[in-house]
């Protein structure tokens, strides 16, 4: 087997896709992207069922908090100033609008944990039944059946329940908080008020604005949640049937999608490959990159013949193939500058960082970091 030897990114334990001839076959690619499109559509669903709890229970909201500001901007025309916080929930109306908005949150927060651990549990089993094909499809065709039913057998029900139990936790403890953190804000917001000026009816459109706005800031941070949790829900559930199947598995390699929707960390770190140990992808928060697994070379594995070649894209080769536009859509201007004239290297463009109560993650190396390497090469 040709040497391991480690890559460029800020010290990883990833190995160089080149020096390691790799039977990742369009089979694999056609699989991999069949299950991504099964998980963001699990995903997208996810998402599209939390917006839609929030729009209605703001739909429910909107007439309570319209009769609220409409009394707090009454008594500010009157007094010519905004009332401070301890007369605002003296006010029935306000009292009531910001109680029943207490409760929207607390059972959206809630209805946010259950929905978002259903997808990834969805998303779990989809990665189960499909991992031990992508693996199958890296060898001789007329094995992949076989192989696949023998690396099923590897993936246990339990194990996956583990995940999934793992999963929901962490959902659970990110969600909790939306609520009260939600309802923070809009208290917030009807705290600082706004300048009623001449025309009362502007603002008390700009203020239900402002509270809207405020509550609708835990739909956000649910939707994060929801896209990195499921997600990454799936890359364990990948790990694990990779590793249930080490025998025939050298390791894993990074996949990014390769378009300009794709942030330049993520196109650096494509195609490396990484110890079947090692977690990942490591990606930013709704990152969308996969883990394909890498099967050993097929006279290890006992076969009389090569694999074939590798039908895996260079990362580096596709992002030259763009044109000028997208190239400045992906690194902009001064990244761009500074790899076309050779002072910086492709693998620098991302580095590891560690998150303190989440995960590590690759990321942009920090523009300043890099100029300070041009210059050291300079």
């Amino acid at each position: 087997m040709p040497p391991i030897v480690l890559d460029g990114h800020n010290g990883s334990r990833a190995l160089r896709a080149r020096r390691w001839r790799v039977a990742i076959t369009a089979e694999t690619l056609r699989r991999l992207r069949d299950l991504a499109s099964t998980v963001g559509g699990e995903v997208d669903d996810t998402v599209r069922s939390l917006t839609a709890a929030w729009v209605r229970a703001w739909d429910e909201l909107d007439p309570a908090w319209r009769r609220a500001l409409n009394d707090i901007l009454s008594s500010a025309a009157a007094t010519g100033a905004w009332p401070a916080p301890w007369q605002l929930y003296r006010v029935a109306s306000v009292s009531a609008a910001a109680q029943q908005t207490e409760m929207a949150l607390t059972a959206l927060a809630a209805e946010a944990g259950i929905t978002t651990s259903a997808g990834a549990s969805t998303a779990v089993a989809a990665t189960a039944a499909a991992e031990p094909l992508i693996i199958a499809s890296q060898l001789p065709a007329e094995m992949a059946a076989d192989a696949a039913a023998v690396y099923a057998a590897a993936v246990l029900p339990t194990a996956l329940d583990v995940i999934v139990q793992r999963t929901t936790e962490r959902i659970t403890a990110q969600t909790r908080p939306l609520g009260r953190t939600a309802d923070e804000a809009v208290r917030r917001a009807l705290i600082r008020g706004i300048a009623v000026g001449d025309n009362p009816n502007v603002a008390a459109r700009d203020m239900l604005a402002r509270v809207q706005d405020a509550f609708e800031g835990g739909l956000g941070r649910a939707i994060v949640v929801a896209r990195t949790e499921m997600v990454d829900a799936y890359r364990q559930a990948s790990r694990y049937a990779h590793e249930a199947n080490s025998d025939v598995l050298a390791g894993w390699t990074w996949l990014c999608r390769l378009d300009t929707t794709s942030c330049v960390a993520c196109w650096a770190m494509h195609g490396t490959v990484f110890p079947l140990s090692e977690p990942g992808p490591l990606d930013h928060p709704q990152g969308r990159c996969a883990r394909a697994p890498k099967v050993k070379p097929w006279r290890e594995l006992g076969f009389a013949v090569d694999e074939p070649a590798d039908v895996l894209p260079d990362g580096r080769a596709t992002f030259d193939a763009l044109d000028e536009a997208d190239q400045l859509a992906v690194l902009g201007r001064a990244r761009l500058d500074l790899l076309r004239s050779g002072r910086i290297r492709w693998d620098q463009l991302a580095i590891r960082k560690d998150n303190p109560g989440w995960r590590p993650s690759y990321v942009p190396t920090p523009l300043h970091a890099l100029q300070r390497a041009a210059g050291r090469r300079a």
